[in-house]
């Protein structure tokens, strides 16, 4: 089976619930109606915009089915809007999703008439979570003997001591208080370096797809 191209994922193996969201789209097509879908879309980008609203009337809950429908437009409106597409690319992607054009295009106007908003919105979402980061780090690698009476066992631990800009630290752990510079010591094992490399891939995939050039 050949893998669907989309403009907006441009990662060589992309997770795989990236791939869900990106095949579940079509199911806004059961709202039949442009108008429901516009509201839909327009409720989506105002939880990304932090205005949670109700989609439909008030007295009525939101159906498993129309949650999900919300969050995976939420996710793929972030990653239209985070990798800066135009609009004939984000038709495109609709399109390749499955959806009919009637609809592809109700959704893309939507995006495109709020498209700055969601855009502030995002860079402000990404500085937050890098107001803290790597200033500096040094190594070394000591090789720990641990025995009892039935064994003795060698083991490699690398030492990691990173040196963290933290602008929003309070603590007194500080080297430079104007600076906020936090030493933090890490000790790994080779099994705990190769999770922590795996961790950071994964996180790596998830900052591309939000990342906001």
């Amino acid at each position: 089976m050949v893998a669907k191209k989309y403009n907006s994922i441009t990662e060589e193996s992309p997770l795989n619930s990236v791939i869900k969201v990106y095949n579940e789209l079509i199911l806004i097509e059961k709202l039949k109606e442009k108008e429901k879908v516009s509201l839909l879309i327009h409720t989506c980008i105002d939880r990304i915009c932090g205005n949670d609203k109700q989609p439909a009337d008030d007295d009525q809950p939101i159906s498993p089915t129309l949650q999900s429908i919300i969050n995976n437009y939420i996710s793929f409106i972030n990653r239209v809007v985070g990798k800066e597409l135009k609009k004939d690319q984000i038709l495109q992607d609709l399109k390749t999703a499955g959806l009919n054009d009637e609809i592809a295009i109700v959704i893309t106007d939507c995006i495109i008439s709020r498209y700055q908003d969601i855009k502030r919105e995002l860079t402000e979402k990404l500085s937050a979570i890098s107001s803290s980061h790597l200033k500096d780090f040094d190594w070394k690698v000591n090789l720990v003997l641990a025995s009892d009476k039935m064994n003795s066992v060698q083991e490699n631990v690398l030492q990691l001591n990173l040196s963290i800009n933290n602008q929003d630290n309070q603590t007194t752990n500080t080297v430079n208080s104007d600076q906020k510079l936090q030493q933090l010591l890490v000790e790994l094992t080779k099994k705990d370096l190769d999770q922590l490399l795996a961790t950071f891939d994964d996180i790596n995939k998830v900052i591309q797809s939000l990342k906001v050039n």
